[in-house]
């Protein structure tokens, strides 16, 4: 080893020379080894439980995704980023008022999956009206994601209703305690055209970031092949979240931001067109209490509106808004061998239309939820999960929900886990109260007596972390039943005919989740999973109704990875397998999906630290592939861009 009394004692050149180049080898191999370690270290999942834990140790069948995730494979959609984790089912589909995208968890496949949460930070971006979620216009830039947390399987005690397939849980980028800026432009196939930048500035005791994006596409093609659907689309979005720390112990946030959308609608034969926009504003605190106690604060607001012209019985102008306010206390007791949360939340929701509403346009919900959720570990190689919570709502009464799981330790870092749940699902206002005249032969009527479905489901997992934690192996079993599934039925010949819903039917699901990530090195990684689905219904469909027996895929397969080669290229590529469904749209059309493949890849290159050159392709092994009945068909795109990013 070089020592600096060698150049006082007049050392060689070439002992010198060939000292450094041994202290270089070292510390190179060391910060290649911390790399490493870093990238192997377990994640922190906070939805399952709604505090951190390692994803190992998860009561529930999860699954994170992290921004360099996002960066490496190219996604350009939230759907996207969905559709290649086990247990997912991503179409990708325009509905009659312009949203996009059909996600759900284990199933249950259709326009407006009422049956699934999504949170933004923390926040449910779920849609009262019909359910679901805009996944186009929510005001979500994808370089501000900072990580997104999946949690399959019914869990509504710490979520509310709507939470029984599961929870998708957005988490964005706080703003950094120092200056720093990025930017991106990209330009591809089909018009595709799309700008994004972000900043943010600050210290250790408070900072603010501030993000903006814009993207345009023409018009998609038709599932023949020939011509062009009405599928273009334009949107910019716009998020600012300030930090104040007042003291090592309490953290204060403002976020903000909006998106506005224009979209065509296509499968009509007017082209209309749909204007989305959308904003929200939500304060959040968070206080440390010692001693392993905090307690979490939120309020919150946002208001969607929807304009879609040249339908066929005229315009329609939508409105929908939702307020919510949260209290959460987390403490630990007993040596700390519990963890408890306990806490509630108030929600006023509500729709306005003329057109959706006839005769009385103005339709709301009132929420008020309390719960409590325990973690006890009280053996060595047993832990103990168990809570409760109970919700009265307006459109739903009064609905118990739980969740009960134990969590063994047979070896080290293996984890066996057996679980129940129930979890309700109100209905949407539309379909309690809706009075709709789609076209001037067909009414869509709501029925006011709607009970909420009741998801059940019994889980068994097994997760490890094997080789020092860079083997990730994961199985979860399932089975799922569902009673008062809301059933869509034509009355009896009338003119107008009338489309309504009831309860009249039931659901079984069973599945098997497979899933194995491994890493090899810091930036090299290969991912597989496997996804059963096997969903049986009482009565099917109706006239206008989804068989969810046939819109679920039975089988689906995805492999994929990453690597980082020679002078600063990377190199990623994901293929997925789905099989054979069957989907029906609010339209009324109806699609046979033959069994499909589906391949992205990107290749990217650092000229230098912070810059970036990128090319990326989507669907790669065909034209155009057709995933739902809407219309259109998703074409073969490639694109490329530069993005950068700044620091002082």
């Amino acid at each position: 080893m070089w020592h600096p009394k060698d150049v006082v004692k007049g050392g060689s050149t070439k002992k010198l020379i060939a000292a450094a180049l041994t202290l270089a080898a070292g510390v190179s191999a060391r910060a290649a080894a911390d790399d490493f370690e870093f990238f192997k270290e377990e994640a922190q999942f906070v939805t399952a439980s709604r505090r951190p834990e390692p994803a190992l140790r998860a009561p529930a069948a999860v699954d994170v995704i992290t921004a360099s995730d996002i960066k490496a494979y190219g996604f350009k959609e939230i759907w996207d980023v969905l559709r290649y984790r086990a247990g997912m089912d991503v179409l990708d589909g325009t509905s009659i008022d312009g949203n996009r995208a059909l996600v759900s968890a284990r199933g249950f496949t259709q326009e407006f999956v009422q049956e699934m949460q999504v949170l933004v930070d923390g926040r449910s971006v779920y849609n009262p009206l019909f359910g679901g979620v805009y996944w186009k216009s929510l005001p979500v830039q994808m370089q501000d994601i900072e990580r997104i947390e999946i949690a399959r399987g019914p869990n509504a005690v710490l979520y509310g209703s709507n939470a029984g397939l599961g929870v998708i849980n957005i988490i964005t980028k706080k703003p950094a305690a120092s200056s720093e800026a990025a930017a991106e432009a990209w330009g591809g196939t089909q018009g595709a055209v799309g700008t994004s930048e972000s900043g943010s500035a600050g210290g250790a005791a408070g900072a603010i970031r501030v993000s903006h994006e814009y993207r345009s596409q023409d018009h998609a093609a038709t599932p023949s092949g020939v011509g062009s659907s009405n599928g273009f689309m334009h949107t910019q979005k716009r998020n600012a979240r300030a930090r104040w720390n007042p003291d090592a112990k309490t953290e204060l946030e403002a976020l903000g931001g909006g998106s506005w959308l224009t979209a065509g609608i296509p499968g009509l034969s007017n082209s209309p067109t749909a204007e989305n926009a959308e904003n929200f504003q939500a304060l959040h605190g968070t206080r440390s209490l010692g001693g392993g106690s905090g307690a979490e604060a939120s309020l919150s607001r946002s208001e969607t509106t929807i304009h879609v012209v040249s339908l066929p019985t005229g315009p329609a102008y939508i409105r929908t808004y939702q307020y919510d306010a949260e209290a959460l206390h987390h403490f630990s007791w007993l040596d700390e061998r519990v963890t408890s949360n306990w806490g509630g939340n108030w929600r006023f929701s509500g729709a306005d239309s003329d057109q959706l509403f006839s005769g009385d346009p103005r339709q709301s919900n009132r929420l008020v939820r309390g719960f409590m959720h325990h973690t006890a570990r009280v053996a060595e190689p047993l832990t103990l999960v168990a809570g409760v919570s109970l919700e009265h709502s307006d459109t739903g009464g009064t609905q118990p929900a739980w969740q009960a799981a134990a969590l063994c330790e047979p070896a080290a870092d293996q984890i066996v886990r057996l679980a129940y749940s129930r979890a309700p699902t109100i209905p949407a206002l539309f379909f309690t109260r809706g009075n709709y005249l789609l076209t001037p032969n067909l009414k869509l009527g709501a029925s006011g007596d709607l009970k909420p479905e009741q998801l059940s489901s019994w889980e068994l997992g097994w997760n490890g972390r094997l080789l020092d934690g860079a083997l990730k192996p994961a199985v979860s079993l399932y089975v799922m039943s569902v009673r008062s599934l809301d059933f869509a039925f034509r009355e009896p010949p009338s003119v107008p005919a009338v489309n309504s819903v009831d309860n009249r039917n039931a659901a079984l699901a069973r599945g098997a989740e497979l899933s194995v990530e491994y890493a090899l090195a810091p930036e090299r990684a290969l991912f597989a999973n496997y996804t059963f689905e096997k969903i049986s219904t009482d009565k099917g469909a109706a006239v206008s109704g989804t068989d969810h027996g046939r819109s679920t895929p039975r089988h689906k397969f995805n492999v994929g990875g990453r690597a980082a080669l020679a002078r600063g290229v990377t190199l990623s590529a994901i293929m997925g397998y789905k099989d054979n469904y069957h989907t029906v749209s609010s339209r009324g059309t109806r699609l046979d999906a033959p069994r499909s493949f589906r391949l992205d890849a990107r290749l990217g290159w650092t000229p230098r630290p912070g810059w970036e050159l990128f090319v990326a392709g989507q669907n790669l092994l065909q034209p155009y592939t057709v995933e739902y009945a809407d219309g259109a068909a998703n074409p073969r795109t490639v694109r490329g861009g530069l993005s950068a990013r700044f620091a002082p």
